[in-house]
């Protein structure tokens, strides 16, 4: 195949692709069926417009048929990232799928519409309740801009049911839609019904209609859907050639991870696969001249065309400059030592109308910021409540999850209370992103009647509300936080001796595209993406059987079966170490069960004190990585490769791993600073567990008057027993003078 005839043959594949489903969003117009079409002998090349229908032949001239000229649907997004999450408020639980969950709930939408074009003065929207929404009470508010409100019923609870909404205030350019819910249960009051009522938005199906013609295949119309298709939790699809150069496809990926902000991630496919897809796609093509070009595919989505010759691309800069990316907020940084109020971490007042709220406030502390003894952070809460909540209402007051306080809301109600000081353990706190939140439970009163209307707030926490956390000396834990903080897509590779390499380089590439920008980048820090081909060092001490029962969900289960299979039928059954019947025998003494209800042994005595000295005496597990790992099950593990670099990490997928999951638990893990450990293990669920090794907090600043005793508060917390041990020695060593003064002082005197 020559290289002129390659990307025409890529071109007709993409349309070929595209056309096995239809975007939803578009209305093509009828035509009418002809009785007898001759097949087609070539495909259309992407971009390129699709001729009707020849005529039926028949002697009778076709009469003509007015057609509605075809439409594409401007999307609605959401102004911020939404949690993946159900909660109370808006979620994605679904990609493009947006649950507002609660009694009420709110969300601001953006919508984008291009200048010099007449704008609708409707929108689309596509959306379902729940059946225990009650629909006489329920109501959905939608305002654009500064425009009047339009009320919609809700009772579509069969299935995804589309609405015209005629709205005020459209102007070209950026657009906030807002929605606000009123949903009551229909049956029950209280924190599970609050759960129980909700409404979701496709958000690929509502937005503005507006005429194809008006939305051309350019770097404008590009960036506007790219925006869209993020912003709805969907990712951008990347179309290349499977035998396509890897190095060349991470120039592009990483390109478009940097532009996006962390806030997408991408999905790489074949242009042959006619699987169907949504939203915009960049094809990479090998051509004999490097460009970049736009055309609209069978879908009439925008695409992205980079065509590239050799080893290089097209320069990137000035395209990907259309689809740049804010920049995402990061959390307001607390000073140690100072008071800060709610206001000043970008909080406004809290309030909170279903029987079960939480809000969550983010703030972060200093990288080098440790405090594990006793010392106190203080929150000086204003907050008020509605008089006659029922009894038993509760506000939980939280820090990173821990429950610092609880407060009572069923006395006393009806007004702002006296500020109160909410103290806790500064313990409770780690340096990088924490969470003080506030939980709100209501019960009914009765639970099985509907919650009746109210006309006051449940509960606001005022934004003048502060919060007080101690310094700390310059210290840090052992562990891979300080380098997945300065990780940047550029130091995430394959491992280049992987069975499964091409596995292992397409989730290098994912994972590297959804990484968001480092606060402080390093470029020393790398990620290594493998398998189980070659063990670092820092697993010589784990059996690779221990490794693959954590990451194969099915290893265990599947061997069982076999040796089953191939045992003889007259094997006699091993001892066993449990009785199932009184009358049973007991089983016979052996080294396995003696111990716990045989003899008494003063060396197995001496083994079990010596297990407990060892788990207590420390802040860590207290396990070796293999007792560690027994009984627990995930998808990937994140390891330190070996012990004398820390910056040099590595990621074990197992064989369901999914990239996309993977990209997003492992910024959770960056941003948390939840990564104090040598060996992180990604559960199922999404959650991390931490196995931390034995190893003494590095101190990185001079130790002096102001902070000797955090200093050594810290190590003291650290393990208690060897500064006891410490403390103790140096009693004794200070007994060794007053002995030498006594026998000195006695012999001149005998003298």
């Amino acid at each position: 195949m020559t290289a002129r005839a390659r990307p025409i043959l890529l071109g007709m594949s993409l349309l070929l692709c595209a056309g096995g489903a239809l975007a939803q969003d578009i209305v093509l117009p009828p035509a009418p069926a002809p009785a007898e079409t001759p097949p087609p002998t070539e495909a259309p090349l992407v971009g390129q417009a699709i001729d009707a229908a020849p005529a039926p032949r028949d002697s009778t001239p076709a009469q003509p048929v007015a057609q509605p000229p075809a439409r594409t649907l401007l999307k609605l997004r959401p102004q911020a990232m939404l949690p993946q999450q159900v909660r109370m408020g808006p979620s994605l639980p679904q990609p493009g799928i947006l649950r507002l969950t609660g009694e009420v709930a709110h969300v601001d939408l953006a919508l984008d519409m291009p200048a010099d074009q007449a704008l609708p003065d409707r929108l689309q929207l596509t959306l379902r309740s729940a059946i225990n929404v009650l629909p006489d009470s329920s109501v959905m508010r939608v305002a654009v801009n500064d425009g009047a409100p339009v009320d919609l019923p809700l009772n579509s609870f069969a299935g995804f049911t589309q609405l015209d909404v005629p709205v005020q205030g459209l102007v070209a350019g950026p657009n906030r839609v807002t929605v606000t819910l009123r949903q009551p249960h229909r049956i029950f009051c209280g924190p599970d019904a609050s759960f129980g009522v909700w409404t979701e938005i496709d958000l690929t199906r509502s937005g503005a209609l507006l005429a194809q013609s008006a939305l051309p295949p350019t770097a404008q119309g590009f960036a506007l859907a790219l925006s869209q298709q993020i912003g709805s939790g969907l990712p951008l699809t990347v179309l290349a050639d499977p035998e396509a150069d890897p190095a060349i496809l991470r120039q592009l990926t990483d390109a478009l991870g940097e532009t996006m902000q962390g806030q997408g991630w991408i999905n790489i496919r074949s242009p042959y696969d006619i699987t169907p897809r949504q939203g915009p796609s960049v094809a990479l093509i090998a051509a004999e001249a490097a460009q970049i070009d736009y055309r609209l595919d069978g879908r009439a989505a925008p695409t992205m065309v980079v065509e590239y010759q050799g080893d290089s691309l097209p320069p990137l800069t000035e395209a990907l400059q259309e689809l740049a990316f804010p920049a995402m907020a990061q959390a307001p940084l607390l000073t140690p030592g100072q008071t800060h109020s709610l206001q000043d971490l970008g909080q406004t007042d809290i309030i909170g109308n279903t029987r079960y709220f939480r809000q969550d406030v983010a703030f972060r502390l200093p990288d080098d910021w440790l405090l594990l003894a006793n010392q106190k952070a203080r929150l000086n809460l204003q907050y008020g409540y509605a008089e006659n909540l029922p009894r038993g209402s509760i506000l939980l007051v939280k820090v990173n999850d821990e429950t610092v306080r609880l407060l009572p809301l069923d006395r006393d109600g009806g007004r702002l209370q006296d500020v109160l000081a909410v103290g806790f353990g500064a313990r409770l706190l780690h340096s990088g992103l924490n969470m003080l939140s506030f939980e709100m439970m209501v019960p009914g009163n009765p639970p099985d009647v509907a919650c009746p209307p109210r006309q006051t707030d449940m509960l606001v926490v005022t934004k003048e509300s502060s919060l007080l956390v101690p310094r700390a000396p310059s210290m840090e834990l052992g562990g891979f936080s300080s380098a997945l903080s300065g990780l940047t897509a550029a130091g995430i590779t394959a491992d280049p001796n992987a069975t499964e390499r091409d596995r292992m380089q397409m989730a290098a590439i994912q994972l590297a595209a959804g990484l968001r920008p480092s606060a402080q980048p390093d470029a020393a820090v790398s990620l290594m993406v493998m398998d189980f081909s070659t063990l670092p060092t820092s697993l010589a001490d784990v059996s690779l059987r221990d490794l693959q029962e954590a990451l194969f969900p099915t290893a265990a289960a599947s061997r069982a079966p076999a040796a089953a299979a191939d045992a003889p039928a007259a094997a006699p059954a091993p001892a066993s170490n449990f009785r199932l019947s009184e009358t049973e025998p007991a089983p016979p003494a052996t080294p396995d069960n003696a111990g716990g209800g045989g003899a008494w042994s003063p060396l197995a005595w001496l083994n079990g004190q010596r297990e407990r000295l060892e788990k207590s005496a420390f802040l860590s597990s207290g396990e070796t990585l293999s007792q560690w790992l027994q009984g627990r099950r995930g998808d990937a593990m994140l390891i330190t490769l070996d012990d004398s670099q820390p910056d040099a990490l590595g990621l074990i997928l197992g064989p369901e791993a999914q990239t996309a999951g993977i990209s997003r638990a492992l910024q959770d893990l960056r941003s948390n600073r939840l990564g104090q450990g040598a060996v992180a293990l990604l559960s199922n669920d999404g959650g991390w567990q931490i196995w931390s090794p034995i190893e003494t907090p590095r101190l990185q600043e001079r130790v002096t008057v102001m902070n000797l005793f955090p200093v050594l508060g810290n190590f003291a917390s650290w393990s208690p027993f060897l500064f006891a041990t410490v403390l103790l020695g140096l009693g004794l060593l200070s007994v060794l003078p007053a002995l030498a003064i006594v026998v000195i002082f006695r012999k001149s005197r005998l003298r």
